[in-house]
């Protein structure tokens, strides 16, 4: 066994509640995860700040003006300084206006700028994440925290934080006017408050609970949608509509019932604050009566001292109801953290060279060509054990070499581990121990790219991309990316591949739609065929690809695949035994054990006893 042979099991990506309820991090802590969408984003930011903290001393400026405007000018009989002191009001309160609309407008700024690297930072951590991340999760769960999850921290970032950034400010100076006016009347004006301040951090985690609930049900809600209507064909087929229907139904009710508690969880603070609010109105008012009979507090400074309660307790208020969008951006940066902070599994090594097993240097003597082993095989499996579930294999011990210019058969029953081994050849998967070799390089050392050109891989039903017939033929081709539709054509002529356009209506501009609408699956197959053709891979992996057409499409297929060099390195997997009737080699695959097959009444054999015969 090779020096690299031991691994660990295969790594689990399954993403659950568990993160956004046992493991909540802090609104500091999640937007330090964030710190790179929000790169160059400060020197807005700052002035935000600048223009809050101007809008707020604005507004604690009123209440000091109109309590000495009640006991001088008023009192006085000084009209002329009443006109007065209401333009200066007037002045600062639309000094105020215009400093709240810019910060409001550059937040928005901010927030849209921070949705889109976000959602940019989101999507390509998830490209660098492997298959089996996207195996253990749904995709509309995944859609729902790219689209739904960061929506909801570009509403706090445009519109809450810098509410929140008033709010604060606005309460912090009213609470110093209020004391310093008053120490006395001033801490029986906050002692409400401190009583709202110590419910609300009780109420707090059960209000980010519900959040995360229901972000979560939404995320549920969203794949049983995606799961239903990408399967609404079969669902049409047997005439189901009833079970999609009931599906919808329990996965909308639990989301109705999460956005219930959700709803009751983001409003229990308002009616609090309110009751502080009204508890230290009463208050002042009692209090500061009983002062102004004792004749240690004036009348304006009674009014001017209710207006800080009111500039207080207001932005409290509304606190409340951003307090609610502050737990629910929580809940956002806990869901979106959790798929940040994954690190994928298939990193790439650096190369080495390692000394082969004494099992396969003695197959490679056996054979009687005399070329070096780099020239001879182009892939290679030496002792390798996969399986996607820890405790459960489905290769035990899996060694065999395929060589340049032949064409290799995997056969087996349904769940052997044909597909696995094929996906292991294409490293969507690494194994849990032994390597797998491209031209006699660890594969884990050969880069995407790299591979990408070494290795072709046909599906069954292969995915084309919403575009044109022109655009699915040259995906991923960098040579052919840029060339006209008659460029295309002369390159197709080269390869004798020109006359299979015209099966399609429209030729290379033909319409395709990602659901495979108006266009049929042998033509699927034919553009899949064609993209290999030119890529002109050193092995090329067909697994099942011709197992749902008829045979004069097959027949066409076969004629694309003789255009591929003659270098070229073919692996079949399939069921139907004339598709492997022309096989170099045939390779039984059946509960972890890959087993030459010899003949090919011998691999019928195998197949129909689902075993190795003597």
């Amino acid at each position: 066994m090779s020096p690299s042979a031991a691994r660990a099991t295969t790594k689990p990506y399954t993403l659950s509640s568990a993160s956004t309820e046992a493991q909540a991090i802090g609104l500091l802590a999640g937007i330090g995860r964030l710190r790179p969408v929000m790169a160059g984003e400060q020197r807005l930011v700052i002035q935000a700040l600048v223009a809050v903290v101007f809008t707020s001393l604005t507004g604690l400026l009123g209440p000091l003006i109109i309590a000495r405007t009640v006991d001088v000018d008023i009192r006085g009989g000084n009209f002329t300084g009443v006109l007065q002191s209401a333009g200066l009001l007037l002045l600062i309160y639309l000094c105020g206006l215009g400093s709240s609309y810019f910060q409001t407008q550059r937040m928005g700024t901010v927030g849209r700028r921070v949705l889109f690297n976000l959602r940019n930072l989101l999507f390509g951590k998830i490209q660098e994440l492997p298959v089996a991340f996207f195996n253990q999760n749904k995709t509309g769960d995944l859609i729902s925290r790219i689209n739904n999850d960061t929506d909801k921290l570009n509403q706090f970032f445009s519109q809450a934080l810098v509410q929140f950034a008033a709010g604060a400010i606005g309460m912090t100076g009213a609470a110093i006017f209020l004391l310093s006016l008053s120490p006395r009347l001033g801490a029986a004006a906050l002692l409400p408050a401190a009583a709202a301040v110590i419910v609300t951090r009780t109420l707090s985690p059960w209000v980010k609970r519900m959040n995360a609930r229901n972000l979560k049900s939404i995320g549920s809600m969203s794949g049983e949608i995606q799961e239903s209507l990408g399967n609404f064909r079969v669902i049409v087929a047997f005439n189901r509509r009833d079970y999609f229907r009931e599906k919808f139904d329990e996965a909308n009710q639990k989301n109705y019932e999460s956005a219930v508690r959700a709803g009751v969880a983001n409003n229990v603070f308002l009616p609090i604050y309110g009751l502080a609010h009204n508890l230290a109105q009463v208050a002042v008012l009692a209090y500061g009566v009983a002062m102004i009979g004792a004749g240690t507090l004036s009348v304006g400074v009674l009014i001017g001292f209710l207006l800080y309660v009111n500039s207080f307790y207001m932005p409290l208020r509304q606190l409340a109801v951003l307090w609610s969008s502050l737990q629910l951006a929580l809940a956002a940066v806990d869901r979106i953290s959790e798929v940040l902070r994954l690190e994928p599994d298939m990193p790439l090594i650096v190369a080495r060279t390692e000394l082969r097993s004494e099992a396969v240097v003695a197959r490679t003597e056996l054979r009687s060509e005399p070329q070096v082993r780099s020239e001879l095989q182009v892939l290679s499996f030496d002792h390798v054990r996969f399986g996607y579930i820890e405790g459960q294999t489905i290769l035990r011990d899996a060694s065999f070499d395929l060589a340049r210019g032949k064409t290799y058969a995997f056969v087996g029953p349904t769940g052997g581990g044909k597909t696995t081994t094929a996906s292991l050849m294409a490293r969507l998967y690494d194994p849990l121990a032994g390597t797998v070799r491209l031209k006699d390089r660890d594969i884990r050392s050969v880069s995407p790219e790299e591979r990408a050109k070494a290795v072709g891989f046909i599906l069954q039903d292969p995915f084309l991309f919403t575009g044109t017939v022109h655009d699915n033929i040259v995906y991923g081709h960098p040579e052919y990316h840029a060339v006209t539709t008659a460029q295309l054509m002369e390159v197709l002529a080269e390869h004798r591949l020109a006359d299979l356009v015209g099966r399609f209506e429209g030729g290379l501009e033909a319409k395709v739609s990602s659901s495979g609408d108006g266009i049929s699956l042998g033509q699927k197959q034919i553009v899949a065929f064609m993209r290999a053709v030119l890529r002109r891979p050193d092995l090329l992996i067909l697994d099942e690809a011709t197992a749902n057409i008829d045979t004069m499409t097959e027949q066409v297929l076969q004629q694309i695949l003789d255009q591929l060099p003659a270098s070229t390195t073919k692996v079949i997997i399939a069921h139907r035994l004339n598709t492997i009737a022309n096989a170099d080699e045939i390779f039984f695959i059946n509960a972890g054990d890959i087993t030459p097959a010899g003949s090919m009444q011998h691999a019928v054999d195998m197949l129909m006893h689902g075993k190795r015969t003597s």
